[in-house]
């Protein structure tokens, strides 16, 4: 009598209909990696297409000497009658380093770069310090405190140009216009000034970056604010109650719990207003316009003027590159002294 295979070994028998040895498993999970990939691929290919490429078409436009009109070299064939296969492979513009040349010796540039990085190291404090401090404030309990929130967070929700907008007005040098004009003139006649202290917040080259810097402050502390006091919330109260039963105070509280516990959240947001803070053109464009001379010009202002209003496109994509060098730098040297410190903080708070 013959014995079945189900019961000579104890296992069901195999309807897969495959191969014998072949996990039916391991094609779901193939199966699954293509239907990932299909699906993935239209983002892919938009970001390769948005991004990307233009990355790498203007590197090429740097090396070139790309103007609205033509090129120099096209201009000088079109004066000659020539109108076809006209510079690098008939493409009209000629293949040059002229561009990264000129960086060297352009004043004005070196003056944006620098207006740019002060631009981004003190906006960047101005903002984690009293965004620290307000979330702090905002993280103790007090009547109101869900009110107070929202109005700090207000400025955030406005757009750069409204900021900007609201910024230039109230720091209008007219006592007429400006409350805050009114003020000084009001405090400084009281104090003994005959005509009133008036300040050129845009029309000095001292006050004017000082002015930009207060704006985008002002826009940018609630965001500060929001993720400092997130990473507050999460931290648990086991924590403080075990230093309070050792005898630390509410300072060393803050600075040797709070601070190196948020110090991951701080390093993340303090990158993110940076890399932000370089690319800032809304409030110097609405306030002072790069002026008084370029004593508020930030970089991409001048990459604006040097592309759109001058047609300099290979002028303007060299400077871009620039930029992109200095925010590189950037993250690089902040992303590594960054890894330090929460080490380091790491292992003070254990």
């Amino acid at each position: 009598m013959l014995i079945s295979n189900t019961h000579a070994t104890g296992l069901p028998p195999d309807d897969s209909g495959g191969p014998r040895g072949v996990d039916p498993s391991m094609s779901t999970v193939r199966e699954d990696r293509l239907m990932k990939r299909v699906f993935l691929s239209p983002a892919v290919i938009l970001l390769l297409a948005l991004s990307i490429f233009p990355l790498v078409w203007s590197l090429g436009i740097s090396f070139t000497d790309m103007q609205r009109g033509g090129s120099t070299v096209a201009r000088q064939a079109a004066a000659e009658g020539i109108t076809e296969g006209v510079g690098f492979l008939g493409l009209g513009f000629e293949l040059t380093g002229r561009n990264y040349e000129r960086l060297l010796g352009d004043g004005r540039l070196h003056s944006t770069v620098r207006n740019t990085m002060i631009y981004v190291f003190f906006g960047v404090m101005i903002q984690y310090v009293f965004g620290l401090g307000l979330a702090t404030v905002l993280n103790q309990p007090f009547r109101g405190r869900n009110l107070a929130r929202v109005i700090f967070l207000m400025p955030m929700m406005m757009t750069p140009v409204a900021a900007a907008y609201t910024g230039r007005m109230f720091f209008d040098s007219n006592p007429l216009r400006s409350p805050l004009a009114h003020f000084l003139r009001e405090v400084s006649k009281a104090l003994g000034s005959e005509r009133g202290i008036t300040v050129p917040w845009f029309t000095d080259t001292g006050w004017a970056p000082i002015a930009i810097l207060i704006i985008d402050a002002w826009q940018w502390i609630p965001f500060m604010t929001l993720i400092l006091l997130a990473g507050m919330q999460a931290i648990p109260d086991d924590i403080y109650e075990a230093a309070r039963v050792d005898g630390a105070g509410v300072l060393q509280i803050f600075w040797r719990i709070t601070v190196p516990i948020l110090l991951p959240i701080s390093m993340t947001v303090i990158l993110i207003r940076g890399l932000e803070i370089f690319k800032i053109i809304d409030v110097v464009v609405v306030t002072t316009g790069g002026g008084p001379g370029s004593a508020t010009e930030s970089l991409t202002l001048y990459i604006f003027e040097q592309a759109l209003s001058n047609g300099n496109y290979g002028y303007a994509s060299a400077i871009a590159y620039v930029l992109l060098i200095l925010v590189i730098i950037f993250a690089t040297i902040f992303l590594a002294l960054g890894r330090r410190w929460i080490r380091g903080a790491g292992s003070g708070v254990e």
